[in-house]
């Protein structure tokens, strides 16, 4: 039966992957754009990894690229700032810079910019006042992680052009349709679904400058962090989790690569606010980070598990089926492999790691404390 259940589980990576573009294929034609920005580092993401995955299938896979941006590179976005604690706040406090200036340069007497009259970021959310997406995240998302990271005077970033944005998006829509069309074959009877109508989305502007005194900027960065980490956050759980209807494994596999990633980022941060407090001197901070569980005594968390997320296969390195034979179901999303690995059922578990993000949202929205 083991050499049946390795024959039928190439069978199951396909039928997720037709499920999840099916699902893709709907959203790209529906989110509004100015929220597009925090669901295309997972599109990347999961485009790069289904050709790579049909490649060593032995499908043939040609891509016409029009845009200078790589999925390569912009996939790495859906980690979070995949970069040591000092280089990522590094990013962080030069994309504030950057769009201080661009914003500056936008005004009428640019010399007034240093009376800090201009806002430099906007931030969205919803009716019920959730923030689900803000502007300087969606300019980090198309910039070279390694470049942006330097220290200020080395330096270097993009220039957004919406052209090529544009073209880069139009890449992933090929890809996308593509991949869902060419799949045709393995099909559902009941399909994921999304509501024709839009989550009204809500915008205001800040300036980040305002109220920051002289020692206080690594508290300010910190903030605009754990801003991005609300809206990638706030995105899933109060926009896109409205939008679709009926799903069979997408949503999952994006709240739980957000869900590992925030918490590898927010522990990382933690222990160096805790070894810094001098610099940050905000025991309010410090209070939201520890409040956080890092320890994963829900046991929603495992290594295969995430690698599975990040990619398609459903077999471990050592090439054993992380499937059992008792819980393989194509019924199922993911085709029993929740029940394999975590003894529950799929809505189950969705519904913890679901509760786990709430909790992490709620820590860092009434840490920040916006009023909209």
């Amino acid at each position: 039966m083991e050499n049946h259940l390795s024959l039928a589980l190439p069978m199951a990576e396909m039928l997720i992957i037709k499920r999840d573009f099916d699902l893709l294929k709907k959203l790209a034609i529906t989110i509004k754009p100015e929220l597009q920005m925090q669901l295309l580092p997972y599109t990347s993401l999961f485009c790069y990894e289904s050709i790579e995955y049909l490649k060593q299938k032995g499908y043939s896979i040609e891509i016409d690229q029009t845009s200078r941006y790589s999925m390569k590179d912009i996939r790495q976005k859906a980690k979070f700032f995949d970069l040591s604690i000092n280089k990522l706040l590094q990013s962080v406090r030069n994309i504030d810079h950057v769009q201080n200036v661009y914003f500056i340069n936008l005004m009428r007497y640019p010399e007034l910019g240093r009376w800090n009259m201009h806002d430099n970021i906007g931030v969205f959310y919803d009716a019920q006042k959730s923030i689900v997406g803000n502007s300087h995240y969606a300019y980090y998302v198309f910039q070279d992680e390694k470049l942006i990271s330097k220290s200020p005077e080395f330096m270097k970033s993009h220039e957004l052009q919406g052209e090529e944005i544009r073209s880069f998006a139009y890449d992933l829509g090929k890809i996308i349709g593509s991949i869902s069309n060419g799949l045709s074959s393995v099909s559902d009877f009941l399909v994921s679904d999304i509501t024709s109508e839009n989550v009204e989305i809500f915008h205001q502007d800040f300036n980040t400058n305002r109220c920051t005194t002289n020692g206080s900027s690594e508290y300010k960065v910190i903030r605009l962090f754990l801003l991005h980490v609300l809206s990638s956050i706030g995105f899933l759980l109060y926009n896109l989790k409205k939008t679709i209807i009926r799903e069979n494994g997408l949503l999952l596999r994006l709240e739980y690569i957000t869900y590992h990633y925030s918490i590898v980022r927010l522990e990382g941060l933690m222990n160096y606010c805790n070894a810094n407090k001098d610099i940050v001197n905000d025991p309010n901070m410090l209070k939201m980070f520890n409040s956080i569980d890092y320890s994963n005594k829900m046991g929603i968390r495992i290594s295969s598990f995430r690698n599975c997320m990040m990619h398609f296969g459903l077999f471990s390195k050592e090439g054993e089926p992380l499937i059992s034979e008792k819980s393989f179901d194509l019924s199922v999303p993911l085709c029993g492999l929740i029940e394999t690995q975590f003894g529950m059922s799929y809505e189950i578990y969705k519904s913890k790691v679901e509760a786990e993000l709430i909790k992490i949202s709620d820590a860092i929205t009434n840490y920040l404390g916006f009023r909209f």
